[in-house]
């Protein structure tokens, strides 16, 4: 007993607690407020009304998250008897503080030592870029599905002395499904396990028929057998041309570099000598790791495997370069900190102790230079509503990005809007075919026969003075479609079409 209530259990126990506070604090201030964020409360509350058959309704994307962050914010929708931001804020911010606190659970077991208690800072305290534009405090975020890396990781770190079959099959099937729900999963934690997992059997630390389980997922998931088997969306690999490469190339520089960043001020100058610090701790990190104990090589090996394969595949794969694919990248932050964590560890060395108490300080003076979300739409969203409710609008369609799903969420259901596709070409909307993101059943004839006979279209373009612009062009393509509306109305560089009578009957 007194051994269960030591000194360092205990300070374990509050720091662990002071980490999940402060990543609250953190999510909340951060936390956007933007379409996405809708997905879970929409579902959610589909999920009250149909039961499972609203994940036969629901259109995902290719990330569908069924398996990952659904459950966990449908939990926490239950405990708190709510579906708004406090819940999502708070399963956000577990995924953050609960990686953190799983590294330095890893890092104690490879050496009682202080520094996995830095390890746990930098891991909690991510730079303001990170939680903005690398969405780690989105609820809909691969820093979300990295925390089931983690702990598949960690599962496998536990196994090489235990060999439980029972826990090699938990790993599997983990893995499995976080794959499934985000297939970004597969680049930068199946795969580098795989890879560690057949290392350390030829080294007989790993039974082979572990390794056969988990290389059968990896094959079943690797050729979208699940999204067949379920009837979800995948996501296609494509190669880009070389003169792609070179741009992305310099997008992984750049947000690598702001990502990673130990100098406080972020300009070019800061992200290169920042990277190039952290290329050369992670050489050294590497080479001390793989010939430590087998624990610390697994953590060597995955980290190599991670950080090179998430780089790769964007550099060759990806065709839209910005400021927010840092969000592709949540694993290579993760694991400089754990493996530069993990070398300073075994062998201590000052430089890999500068970057580990660099990294958090620069993080935290990162906070006084952006001090809001990236995107916050509520008080535009609360406006639209208010705006529709004057004008005794209840129903519509909507383009995607016009606060469609940020309306059904905060109305409480009083108002609905579809959003609905905007033929690219004659820029009639298409009644035919249900856009990701919504319930497919808003477009069948039992829903559309059921709703209020005053409707409305929210276009995403507003009348000019040239008769050929693509706002009138888009505006007369409406009028085609459904014909002139009974009253015109103008909110926010959107044109809403009002009409007495039933939309989706009108239009041919």
């Amino acid at each position: 007993m007194s051994d269960f209530f030591s000194a360092r259990r205990i300070t374990g126990a509050v720091l662990a607690l002071t980490a999940i506070a402060v990543s609250v604090l953190l999510t909340w201030r951060y936390f956007p407020l933007e379409p996405d964020v809708a997905n879970s409360p929409l579902v959610w509350r589909g999920f009250l009304n149909e039961g499972f058959s609203v994940f036969r309704d629901w259109r995902p994307t290719p990330d569908n998250w069924y398996f990952t962050v659904y459950p966990v914010n449908f939990l926490f929708f239950l405990l708190t008897g709510q579906d708004g931001r406090l819940p999502l804020i708070i399963s956000t911010a577990l995924f953050i503080s609960l990686s953190a606190i799983i590294a330095c659970a890893m890092l104690n077991q490879s050496g009682k030592k202080p520094v996995s208690f830095l390890a746990l800072l930098a891991l909690t305290c991510l730079p303001a870029f990170v939680l903005r534009e690398g969405f780690a405090s989105h609820p809909f975020s691969h820093y979300s599905t990295s925390f089931f890396g983690v702990v598949a990781l960690a599962l496998v770190f536990y196994n090489l002395h235990r060999q439980a079959l029972w826990i090699a099959l938990l790993y599997s099937l983990l893995s499995f499904f976080a794959s499934v729900a985000d297939p970004w999963f597969l680049a930068t934690y199946y795969l580098p396990l795989l890879l560690s997992l057949i290392y350390l059997s030829g080294k007989k630390q790993v039974a082979k028929h572990h390794l056969l389980l988990y290389l059968i997922t990896f094959v079943l998931s690797f050729t979208h057998a699940p999204q067949r088997w379920f009837g979800l969306p995948n996501q296609a690999f494509t190669i880009q041309p070389l003169s792609q490469w070179w741009m992305n190339a310099q997008w992984v520089w750049q947000v690598l570099g702001k990502s990673l960043n130990l100098f406080f001020i972020d300009n070019a100058l800061t992200q290169g000598l920042s990277l190039l610090v952290w290329l050369c701790v992670l050489i050294y990190a590497f080479t001390v790791a793989i010939k430590a104990s087998w624990q610390a090589r697994l953590i060597a090996l995955c980290s190599l495997f991670s950080i090179a394969a998430i780089i790769a595949s964007f550099i060759i794969s990806y065709d839209m370069p910005e400021s927010n694919s840092a969000r592709f990248f949540g694993n290579v932050i993760f694991f400089s900190i754990l493996l530069t964590s993990l070398a300073a560890m075994i062998q201590r060395n000052r430089l890999l102790i500068v970057c580990l108490l660099l990294f958090p300080a620069s993080s935290l003076y990162s906070y006084s230079q952006s001090q809001q979300p990236l995107v916050n739409q509520q008080p535009l969203a609360d406006e639209y509503i208010a705006f529709l409710q004057r004008h005794q609008l209840y129903y519509g369609y909507s383009d995607f990005w016009l606060q469609a799903n940020i309306v059904n969420w905060f109305s409480q259901g009083k108002i609905h809007i579809t959003a609905v596709w905007f033929d690219p070409e004659n820029y009639h909307i298409r009644f035919d075919v249900v856009r990701g993101q919504t319930m497919a059943s808003w477009l069948t004839p039992e829903f559309i026969n059921a709703a209020p006979a005053r409707q409305f279209v929210a276009i995403p373009a507003v009348a000019d003075s040239h008769p050929h612009s693509q706002a009138n062009q888009q505006l007369a393509a409406i009028k085609t479609q459904l014909g002139q509306p009974d009253e015109i109305l103008i909110f926010h560089q959107r044109t809403l079409f009002v009409y007495n009578k039933n939309i989706a009957l009108l239009a041919h």
